[in-house]
């Protein structure tokens, strides 16, 4: 089933197992919907940002991103 929104915040994991996050914008947005561009920020394993890039919805479906449990700490 496809999402119609995600959060700032929402943990991801990448099709390779990589974990990472939908990062704070300066748009202030804290949700978006379909079509809608997020920034994902992907953690390494040491815990801090190894790469970054923008998604949609859509691009996650695709490139088999799954939603991770719950929110950062952050976010919440």
């Amino acid at each position: 089933m496809q999402r119609t929104e995600i959060r700032v915040g929402q943990r991801l994991i990448r099709w390779d197992g990589s974990r990472g996050y939908v990062a704070l914008n300066t748009a202030g947005r804290r949700v978006f919907g379909p079509g809608e561009e997020f920034l994902v920020e992907w953690l390494g394993l040491d815990g801090t940002v190894e790469d970054a890039e923008y998604l949609t919805l859509e691009t996650c479906e695709k490139e088999g991103v799954k939603f991770g449990r719950g929110l950062m700490p952050w976010a919440r």
